[in-house]
């Protein structure tokens, strides 16, 4: 199992912006093969960061993911917006990696 966790802190107004588009990348990911868990929150402490958690099976599946169409268009969904700082990190057997962004 891969644990994945992170945060993005958008500009004012840019997760409101985005939240169809998080909508819809959170169901067409939990419906992939491997996906054990895909979610994004919003910082009760501060409105502009987003949380990422996510578990997956292996590697593979995780790989599958980032190949996927709905993963192409949510990016080019982010694209669009205004990031202000960006940390996502893959907990696999003790050791972090990073897989965007610090």
């Amino acid at each position: 199992m891969i644990i994945v966790m992170g945060h993005a802190r958008m500009a004012p107004g840019e997760i409101d912006r985005l939240t169809d588009a998080m909508a819809k990348q959170v169901a067409a990911t939990n419906a992939e093969d491997g996906c054990e868990h895909y979610s994004f929150a919003r910082d009760v402490t501060d409105p502009d960061r987003l949380i990422v958690s996510e578990r997956w099976r292996d590697q593979a599946a995780i790989d599958g993911h980032f190949k996927s169409p709905h993963m192409a268009e949510f990016n080019a969904a982010l694209g669009s917006a205004k990031v202000l700082e960006l940390s996502i990190k893959a907990y696999d057997n003790g050791n972090v990696r990073v897989l965007m962004g610090s």
